[in-house]
């Protein structure tokens, strides 16, 4: 799974240049705040094709489906239960083609969500280990995601995501039995199209592209 990851070294002109490299990039420079520890909720940036170029936007982690629009964010009471309560941070790649929740956005709006790491812990609680994940060429590490939009009475316009999940495969199947669907650049492009030749990118961890280190 991916419940935490790290942007801590991701610069602006790193990711122009990763990008333009394959297809043009239309938007104006992002302010990239580095984060060690980002977290689900927060605004984070992601990639996304549109009309030919690369769109590069912040978004919430934690999709909220197009059908939530009119339905508020957060309870308009408290213990009005009336907010949205699903988790959508990950979405199983096994059933995002036909959950409610995500398979629209699956088959029309694909993103890359980039990032330095992403951590998994291990041991009984009260002294877990915490491991980070990153590219063994210290490359971006792009999640396979998908967005959606919706509108809501309390908090407006939202644009937000997921981040895609399979089964864990190799060495990494020792830390978590679930690991984030990662591309390579050059599949990048590929992703954000959709189609069947998207689908094909998203059936195999590859975690020989990965290296690991204890954190403290």
């Amino acid at each position: 799974m991916c419940g935490r990851f790290d942007t801590s070294h991701i610069t602006w002109r790193e990711l122009h240049d990763a990008l333009d490299g394959l297809i043009p990039v239309a938007t104006a420079p992002v302010n990239l705040e580095p984060n060690a520890d980002v977290r689900p909720t927060t605004v984070q940036a992601t990639v996304r094709l549109e009309k030919g170029a690369w769109s590069i936007e912040k978004m919430r982690w934690g999709l909220v489906p197009f059908w939530r629009t009119g339905k508020p964010l957060k309870d308009t009471t408290k213990g009005a239960g009336d907010g949205f309560k699903l988790t959508t941070f990950n979405a199983r790649i096994e059933g995002v083609e036909t959950a409610a929740t995500f398979r629209d956005a699956f088959a029309r709006r694909r993103c890359v969500v980039p990032a330095n790491a992403w951590y998994e812990w291990t041991g009984p609680e009260g002294s877990k280990t915490k491991h980070r994940f990153s590219r063994t060429d210290g490359g971006v590490v792009w999640f396979a995601g998908v967005w959606d939009r919706c509108t809501t009475p309390d908090a407006g316009d939202i644009r937000s995501f997921t981040i895609l999940t399979g089964p864990s495969d190799g060495w990494l199947s020792g830390y978590h039995d679930r690991a984030p669907i990662i591309l390579n650049p050059d599949e990048l492009p590929t992703w954000c199209k959709g189609g069947v030749d998207g689908r094909a990118l998203v059936g195999e961890v590859r975690p020989e592209r990965f290296k690991v280190d204890d954190q403290a």
